[in-house]
């Protein structure tokens, strides 16, 4: 909590999250009632994380919710479903409530997306158990290639099952037809799913191989480029005017002068300070 506390270090960021006259705070309600978006960003740092910043305002996003939903009129639903998205998981908001959400909170309209990037980060997080019921949870997997965990890999091959297939066998009396039991993908063939290719499982439904393409392709994706870029230009340009360390360390100094707190020959502080 010490490192989510820092992060409001500086007097801007301070203010920002403060309520002023001109400045209410955010009415999540009201928000989800307009089926409006809430983004939380974030990263896991370890200096000044805002993990538990975030874990903590996303709980109680969530918490508004189930209560709108215990009020709404269409039966105790919300409608539409307010859709959870928890890219990053485990390092940016591992709810620790996420498993008996899922549990109980689907019929309610609070749905829920998430995406991690290795088996063991959801293991690090939450313990073996509950990393294994979020997954028993989750409706549809979809897995990218590229996973070095064996045993992850000899799972998802377990869960796919297997398909016989059929050969003609030849002899010297005849010949007849056998069959033999082969895995639907092979451990390696997990880890080696080409690119902008995912494995997809769906509840008992059989498992597909979907082609993908990047968001930053075709027309649409020129146009979100071009606003990335024109962002990243604001951005430089009103990081332009923030004060350097350095600055802050000349201005200091200059005071503590002012002040009689340096000797201006030795440029030393006093020694009763």
């Amino acid at each position: 909590m010490q490192q989510a506390v820092s992060l409001f270090f500086q007097a801007d960021i301070r203010r920002r999250c403060i309520p002023s006259p001109g400045h209410p705070a955010t009415d999540l309600a009201d928000v989800i009632r307009r089926r409006g978006t809430i983004y939380l960003l974030g990263r896991e740092d370890p200096y000044a994380s805002a993990s538990p910043l975030m874990t903590a305002v996303a709980e109680h996003v969530l918490d508004t919710g189930l209560l709108l939903a215990n009020s709404s009129p269409w039966g105790g639903r919300l409608c539409p479903p307010l859709v959870s998205v928890l890219d990053e998981l485990p390092s940016t908001a591992p709810l620790p409530t996420l498993r008996t959400r899922m549990a109980n909170e689907r019929a309610l309209g609070l749905s829920f997306i998430w995406a991690a990037q290795t088996r063991p980060q959801l293991t690090s997080i939450f313990g073996e158990h509950e990393a294994r019921a979020l997954l028993g949870l989750t409706n549809t997997l979809v897995m990218f290639g590229g996973s070095k965990d064996v045993a992850f890999n000899q799972e998802i091959s377990d869960l796919l099952g297997q398909v016989r297939i059929g050969r003609r066998t030849h002899r010297g009396s005849g010949g007849g037809y056998e069959g033999d039991d082969i895995a639907i993908m092979r451990p390696e063939e997990v880890r080696q799913l080409p690119e902008r290719q995912a494995l997809v499982i769906a509840e008992n439904g059989k498992p597909i191989i979907a082609k993908l393409h990047r968001c930053v392709e075709g027309k649409a994706g020129e146009r979100l480029l071009a606003d990335q870029r024109a962002l990243r230009e604001r951005l430089t340009n009103d990081r332009r005017m923030v004060i350097t360390p350095e600055a802050r360390a000349t201005a200091a100094l200059v005071e503590a002068r002012r002040l009689g707190f340096v000797d201006d020959e030795n440029d030393h502080t006093r020694s009763d300070l």
